[in-house]
């Protein structure tokens, strides 16, 4: 049944760069979070869908499909760390996007496109991140962590993908379409 399934609309980050971040996280000491996140799962969340009805979900696809032709391609960095919740015993580990101007105007648009086709969007204000980890359990409390590198990692984002959640599997985030945008 569709409506148990649960999608989303991210920025996949790609394989390479993927395995390059995960390597530069395992380098660094003192890190204990319970679950990390599998590098083939790495992405941007642009707007969580939750369950969704096959309808809505075709509808939304047709605007999606729209706003890729009429969206140019552009770069994203990514290279602070952070965290949310208490900075001691922080519930999820991620890395951050530059919130640049493309970004934001993407993320309205895919927002858009989900809210026309009749399907609620998360009220919170949007914070672009890409979670490596979640739960810290260890003793010691968790440290600020220092960028990932000194030269952020640099991406074109030329898609942007419709992914559905297998939380049984590995990797978790298998993409059901791809939107490219134009160049």
């Amino acid at each position: 049944m569709l409506e148990s399934r649960h999608y989303f609309i991210g920025i996949h980050i790609p394989k390479q760069l993927a395995y390059q971040m995960n390597t530069d996280i395992e380098s660094r000491r003192g890190l204990s979070f319970q679950k990390w996140t599998d590098p083939r799962d790495y992405h941007v969340t642009l707007v969580f869908l939750g369950a969704i009805t096959k309808e809505r979900l075709d509808e939304m696809i047709g605007g999606l499909e729209k706003l890729a032709h009429e969206t140019a391609a552009f770069p994203l960095e990514i290279e602070e760390l952070g965290q949310f919740g208490v900075k001691e015993r922080p519930r999820v580990f991620f890395a951050r996007p530059n919130e640049s101007l493309p970004l934001m105007q993407l993320r309205e648009k895919v927002k858009e496109a989900v809210l026309r086709a009749g399907h609620p969007v998360e009220k919170r204000p949007y914070h672009p991140h890409m979670t490596i980890a979640r739960k810290w359990n260890a003793e010691q409390p968790y440290i600020e962590q220092a960028p990932l590198r000194e030269e952020p990692y640099l991406l074109e984002v030329s898609s942007i993908t419709l992914f559905e959640i297998r939380p049984k599997e590995t990797p978790r985030y298998h993409p059901v379409k791809q939107f490219t945008l134009h160049k």
